[in-house]
């Protein structure tokens, strides 16, 4: 039933110093306020005592600062005088006494009892765990080890005195809609979770692949992709028109060379044949390229499975497979983000296996380390079959035409465009039919991939004009006059404020296009493939 009233809006922002995400979320309740709606701000008042803002995965200093909540609440204080909103802190619905009963709770657990802590109804273990696996960047937890125990405590002291305070929150103030950062750090997930408690209408915002663009899930975690499968389902059957081509076209272009904000897999200036020489690959026999994927920001999300039960089961499967078929050379890339100079910290369990690894891998397989300096396009470049866990670069070997089997969970890595097998042996048959070259004709990979990319970077992600992001944590209102933010001034924004005030679609349908729009985009995503050279330049040529 519509409400009779503007709706009252309640934005969680305990990590406002992250500009990107709480410029844009202050300019969107802006709006909200400017079309009638009432609207909460609330952020962190030194509640926690460990924060997703202050882990050296994040970037922070190894030692947290003794002044580091206070410099963060100035900060916060600056930012929200200068946007003109006003805020309040979380501390304003918690007693001493909360603080005193969270740290007994929270220290009370041993083991297995982390994970599974609970406060009545509330799972906060499983609610914080995203964040200790951040924090402590292990993808699997030994938590009968003293320093893990004692991170896991301490979230989970965060976690109860975010739940009690924001469960008074939201009985006081009855929101009927919630506008949050990322939900998949502690604090957010909370929130997330006790908006669908208490049935309350939730929207989270993250950024996009692209600077400048923004991301929304409806009452869903970040890095759960079902929404964008669901556009995906609507937009699939479109066939892109030479504008769009020629956008994708140049993402792919800038992603190759490091531009933009998407230079994780750009490492080293070789060109494909230096990169082929040094890893001493002959080019008379196939080339597979398994692309590895960091995993501690996804695992403790419930989300993070596979075809495989482990990413290690997968990566020894595929080895295993390569040992009895010594004709294949395979290229096992340890993601970049695992440990190497472009990387937060590192990752030490994820490191550790594949040290391991290396000294049981046959004679026709090559690791390249995290923190080797090798371009990752060049492999995808070389390879005739890539192998994807939830990594993007399985795309853009799609839209080169390459053969990829995809084995990362569908709601952690929505690529259905992808290839996927059911189960272990279904992976082992799909990569016998490779060996055999039974693949399909490489423009099926192409135009689905194209197709998906054009959805995934341009269409449910959006840009976002009226915030630049000047760094990926660091944004910056771009208009001096709140009229900007009137109705019909911009587009996306009203889509926002329809979606949050009358539950009206944030995304438009797609356009009716027939077959000659179809006919011109394979004859355009063809003369792409031709034309792209990721380890040379120019890379790629126009579309036209």
């Amino acid at each position: 039933m519509p409400l009779q009233r503007p709706p009252h809006i309640v934005c969680f922002a305990p990590y406002t110093t992250w500009s990107i995400h709480s410029a844009r979320q202050v300019t969107i309740l802006q709006a909200l306020r400017l079309r009638g709606c009432t609207v909460s701000y609330v952020t962190c008042d030194a509640v926690f005592s460990e924060c997703d803002v202050l882990q050296p995965a994040n970037g922070a200093p190894a030692k947290k600062p003794a002044n580091a909540c206070l410099i963060c609440q100035s900060s916060v204080a600056a930012h929200m005088a200068s946007w003109g909103l006003p805020y309040r802190w979380l501390g304003r619905w918690l007693t001493t006494k909360d603080f005193s009963d969270a740290a007994a709770w929270a220290h009370g657990f041993r083991g297995r009892e982390l994970t599974q802590a609970r406060l009545g109804e509330w799972p906060i273990g499983a609610w914080v765990a995203s964040s200790v696996h951040k924090h402590l960047r292990h993808s699997m937890l030994d938590l009968d080890d003293p320093q893990t125990a004692t991170a896991y405590a301490s979230y989970l002291y965060s976690g109860r005195l975010a739940a009690v305070g924001l469960s008074r929150l939201l009985e006081e103030e009855k929101p009927d809609f919630l506008l949050l950062f990322n939900g998949r750090m502690g604090p957010m997930r909370t929130a997330l979770e006790l908006g669908k408690l208490y049935g309350i209408r939730t929207l989270v915002e993250e950024r996009g692949f692209m600077p400048g663009h923004l991301t929304l899930f409806e009452g869903r975690q970040c890095i759960d992709s079902r929404d964008l499968v669901a556009q995906w389902e609507i937009w699939k059957d479109t066939p892109l028109i030479p504008s769009e081509i020629e956008a994708v076209g140049k993402l792919f272009k800038e992603r190759w060379h490091g531009q933009k904000d998407t230079v994780a897999f750009i490492v080293g200036g070789q060109r494909i044949e230096e990169t082929r020489a040094a890893l001493t690959l002959d080019p008379a026999k196939p080339v597979w390229v398994l692309f590895t994927s960091n995993l501690d920001e996804t695992v403790g999300t419930g989300l993070a499975g596979g075809v495989f039960e482990r990413h290690e089961d997968w990566v020894n499967a595929t080895v295993d497979f390569v040992r009895r078929h010594p004709e294949i050379q395979l290229v096992i890339r340890s993601h970049p983000n695992s440990g190497s100079q472009r990387s937060f910290s590192k990752n030490a369990q994820e490191l550790a296996f594949y040290e391991k690894l290396a000294d049981e891998l046959p004679e026709n397989v090559r690791l390249v380390r995290s923190g080797e300096t090798l371009n990752s396009y060049n492999l995808a470049a070389l390879a005739d079959l890539g192998l994807t866990w939830h990594s993007t670069i399985g795309i853009e070997m799609g839209a080169l035409g390459k053969q990829v089997i995809r084995c990362g969970s569908l709601e952690v890595s929505a690529q259905p465009s992808l290839p996927t097998p059911a189960n272990p042996a279904d992976y082992v048959r799909m990569l016998s039919e490779a060996l055999e070259n039974k693949a399909a004709d490489p423009l099926v990979f192409a135009r689905t991939a194209w197709r998906y990319a054009a959805v995934a970077f341009f269409r449910y992600a959006f840009p976002f004009p009226l915030v630049k992001q000047s760094d990926w944590h660091i944004g910056e209102m771009s208009f001096t006059d709140y009229g900007a933010l009137a109705p019909g001034k911009d587009m996306m924004l009203d889509r926002i404020c329809a979606h949050i005030m009358d539950g009206a679609p944030i995304h438009p349908a797609p356009p009716e296009r027939g077959a000659d729009v179809a006919a011109a985009e394979e004859q355009a995503i063809r003369n792409w493939i031709a034309a792209a050279d990721p380890g040379a330049a120019p890379v790629l040529a126009s579309a036209s």
